[in-house]
């Protein structure tokens, strides 16, 4: 089969709630790969038949957001066990891709830090931090952190990861093809939080024009929020996963609020920067700082919620053409020659997997854009529409999405199947003919994921009951 790369994304390494981090009884994370992990190793190996692609590891792989460093990196180690075993065929190059996303910005962060350190270190005098990377081409950052894991595995030896930020793609000029990769969270109005205060301030469009505005506006927003609240002791654990809150408006009101009330707090306690002090038309610094956080971490999880039912809503929609009609476009512009004739995009963040055509201003052809979804358990249950699925891309830039699994709405789970944009492909029809050779491997995975999903759904049920107990006993009393 002409798989080239494997896309994989929000993995989510090291929370507990994540199909693929082995935690023990005791809720620790175990030696080794998962039963899931170890089923989906084999069963895409069988599938390759012997191809060894790239991975493409697109954002929220390492849950740094909200889990502790070492538990990420014990949950890292994992992974390479499954996918480059010291003995027995390894699935993957040992070039990994890894472009960061909203959970592990951290990652880009230091990456952006060791850049500007070398840069002082051979005698040059850099103006700023690097904002963003080349779109297309190697990208030439390493991270560290995870090379300094794969280090722990001495067999490993020349095994190298490469980070992109927020972008990473594969064009082909003589096809006219191309594949651009975004982990998704700049699609999300919440991860745009300082470019609405912008827009406010200066009564201007809020959505940035390009790349390097979308990340020099944001990029701190996204440090603030989420990417390593996972070492922050009881203060990341307050926070929680925003995810959680989206089961009621109760829920996120409340974090909307909180969170300003623990800015305002702080800059009038540390800074001696007065909240109520007026901006603009009599608007106060508590106004503008409580509407920036409505309008971004409780409106959004708003809409989230009301989503659970489709993959898209129309505000989502239109931001997905704007990322890519707008910045992503003028990124391309800048490095190609030409627009690409064929372009496809490949995001994850929603956990939500989805495959589909989107017309884009600027682009003969409709984009084809394609989901992964994620490996984690958001809620309770999984909603019909939340799942996960990997992206195959092929020598010759076509993609196509190996659905894994969706929520088993009527007590089973819809079988391991390929699907493609609705473009004719060649790819397609290839990895179904595998996976189909395959589905016996496949078929032990769905397996091994239903009654995983049922296990940590009764758990959640059990501790919701018991929480909702406790909280009647203590108004009783």
């Amino acid at each position: 089969m002409s798989v080239r790369y494997v896309v994989l994304s929000d993995i989510h390494l090291g929370a507990r709630d994540s199909l693929l981090t082995h935690i023990d009884g005791a809720g620790a994370i175990a030696d080794g790969p998962s039963e899931v992990l170890r089923a989906f190793t084999a069963a895409i190996g069988e599938t390759m038949g012997g191809v060894k692609p790239q991975l493409v590891l697109l954002g929220d792989a390492l849950d740094l957001g909200l889990s502790p460093f070492g538990d990420v990196s014990k949950s890292f180690l994992q992974l390479l066990d499954a996918f480059f075993p010291k003995e027995g065929p390894e699935l993957f190059q040992r070039e990994i891709i890894y472009i960061a996303g909203n959970h592990d910005h951290h990652l880009w962060r230091m990456a952006q830090d060791h850049g500007f350190v070398t840069a002082l270190q051979s005698g040059e005098l850099p103006g700023d931090l690097e904002a963003v990377t080349a779109v297309f081409g190697t990208p030439r950052h390493r991270c560290r952190l995870m090379e300094s894991l794969i280090a722990h595995r001495p067999h490993l030896t020349g095994a190298s990861v490469r980070i992109a930020y927020p972008n990473w793609g594969i064009s082909d000029r003589e096809s006219g093809r191309a594949v651009v990769m975004h982990h998704g969270h700049y699609l999300d109005g919440m991860y745009r939080s300082l470019s609405n205060v912008r827009g406010f301030l200066e009564d201007s469009d809020p959505r940035p024009s390009t790349m390097r505005q979308l990340e020099q506006e944001n990029g701190p927003w996204i440090d603030f929020l989420w990417s390593d609240l996972g070492s922050a002791g009881d203060v990341g654990g307050e926070v929680g996963s925003l995810y959680e809150t989206m089961l009621s408006a109760g829920a996120s009101h409340d974090f909307a609020e909180g969170l300003a009330r623990r800015i305002t707090g702080g800059l009038h306690t540390k800074m001696g920067i007065n909240p109520k002090m007026p901006l603009k038309y009599g608007v106060t610094l508590d106004n503008l700082i409580r509407a920036g956080i409505d309008i971004t971490a409780g409106r959004t999880a708003e809409r989230q919620r009301d989503g659970y039912g489709h993959v898209l809503g129309a505000d989502e929609i239109d931001d997905l053409g704007w990322y890519i009609g707008t910045p992503l476009a003028r990124a391309m512009d800048d490095e190609l020659a030409e627009r690409p004739r064929e372009l496809s995009f490949i995001f994850g963040h929603t956990h939500k997997p989805f495959q589909d055509e989107l017309k884009v201003d600027g682009f003969g052809l409709p984009v084809a854009v394609f989901n992964t979804g994620g490996w984690v358990l958001d809620e309770p249950t999984l909603m019909p529409v939340q799942g996960c699925a990997a992206m195959l891309v092929s020598d010759t830039l076509e993609v196509a999405s190996l659905r894994l699994f969706n929520d088993p709405t009527d007590g089973t789970i819809a079988p391991v199947r390929v699907e493609g944009s609705g473009r004719v492909s060649r790819l397609v029809e290839e990895a179904s003919q595998a996976v189909d050779r395959a589905s016996a491997s496949w078929a032990d995975f769905s397996r091994l994921v239903h009654a995983r999903i049922i296990e940590e759904a009764d758990k959640r049920t059990r501790e919701l009951l018991e929480r909702s107990n406790t909280q009647l006993r203590e108004a009783a009393e």
